[in-house]
């Protein structure tokens, strides 16, 4: 063997060398930091376990100081208010319970929904199913199911957006409801034959208003030339009126002024009572009882129906789960105003606002969009 033969082999040797120290280091390295993700794999788990535990104790100890002192608990129908905080704790206690107790149908539910990127309220309408579970003013409201109201049968299936983003209810692919806007001095001057024209089989509009800081009843400006417009095109009508009553009075009076208004106009829709939650400091019926507006309320319905109109009501979530007792005004129909498909309500409604940004011709900009599932042009109804 030559001399430029041996160099060759040594400097293969060396290179192989070299090699080797270089995958032995790699290979140190991955085992250095496989050893660091598993240790920090357990510290991570024992942490949020830790804090698990710990809002677990929280939740444990607000409940336990709740039930002491009697004043962070409001009941409205066995109620139950939580702040935002302590409703983390619940859902963190939910998931620390599901684990413990290998609760594999919870965890699924849980699962499903983080995945989705779910919010907080939509866990906890799962994790609540005998409760209307709200959200209002920073405060979680978990209301027990009303077994002596009517729920609504409403599928959600059902509910079909169509290609023009208005909505309708189907079954078999038959069309069950009627298409409607509501209308007041905010859409302006309406093209009533083009909005005809559009599909659309009736309007809401509104009469007038008392104001929610001085409270002198107000007449919509647009409401003669929409009611006027809507008849002429063969659209059928009804009312609407936005009370701020602070007691029985006041509710008659508003009554009159709507029949006095109503005076020359034929409806085939009801007149709805609207009552909705004024976020002011200056609302003049920020202090009133659920029983007195309850009470307004059916004293304004019944002078309705005195005058020969169909009373009802509208409102979203929080006016008839929260500011009227809706078991006394189980007789009237309801207009219910919830935007997320599928809704979540379930006591009974005649009919739906779901939208207050839909497009209709004839309509300048956005419109409230509704869909009524009873036919009140019906003899039979």
């Amino acid at each position: 063997m030559d001399s430029r033969e041996k160099r060759v082999r040594r400097s293969g040797r060396s290179r192989l060398q070299r090699r080797v120290r270089i995958l032995a280091v790699i290979t140190s390295f991955s085992v250095i930091i496989t050893f660091i993700t598993i240790v920090v794999s357990i510290g991570v788990c024992f942490y949020f376990k830790k804090q698990s535990m710990e809002m677990e104790a929280f939740a444990e100890q607000a409940m336990q100081e709740r039930e002491g002192s009697g004043q962070a608990v409001q009941a409205v129908s066995d109620e139950v208010i939580y702040t935002q905080e302590e409703v983390d704790s619940l859902v963190t206690t939910a998931v620390t319970n599901a684990i413990d107790n290998e609760d594999a149908e919870l965890l699924q539910i849980l699962r499903g929904r983080l995945e989705n990127g779910d919010s907080t309220m939509t866990i906890l309408r799962d994790l609540y199913p005998d409760h209307v579970v709200m959200l209002d003013s920073g405060q979680y409201y978990f209301l027990p199911l009303q077994e002596d109201l009517a729920f609504n049968t409403y599928a959600n299936e059902n509910f079909v957006a169509e290609e023009n983003g208005l909505v309708s209810y189907q079954k078999e692919g038959e069309v069950l409801t009627k298409k409607g806007i509501d209308v007041s001095k905010y859409q302006g001057e309406i093209d009533w034959e083009a909005v005809k024209n559009d599909g659309i089989d009736f309007a809401i509009i509104r009469v007038g208003i008392r104001g929610y800081s001085e409270g002198g009843i107000v007449e919509d400006e647009f409401f003669r030339r929409n009611i006027e417009g809507a008849i002429a095109n063969e659209i059928p009508v009804g009312v609407y009126f936005f009370t701020q009553a602070v007691n029985a009075e006041e509710a008659l009076e508003e009554a009159e002024f709507v029949i006095e208004m109503l005076q020359g106009y034929s409806l085939t829709y009801p007149v709805y009572l609207d009552i909705e939650d004024v976020k002011k400091e200056s609302c003049r019926t920020n202090g009133l009882t659920m029983e007195e507006r309850t009470e307004n309320a059916k004293v304004f319905l019944e002078r309705i129906r005195e005058a020969g109109y169909e009373p009802a009501l509208y409102g979203n979530m929080k006016s008839f789960l929260l500011m009227v007792d809706l078991a006394s005004l189980e007789q009237y129909d309801k207009w219910f105003a919830g935007y997320t498909l599928p809704i979540y309500y379930p006591y009974e409604y005649k009919m739906l606002q779901y939208s207050e940004k839909g497009r209709v011709a004839g309509v300048t900009g956005q419109v409230d969009v509704n869909i009524c599932f009873k036919d009140y042009g019906s003899a039979e109804e």
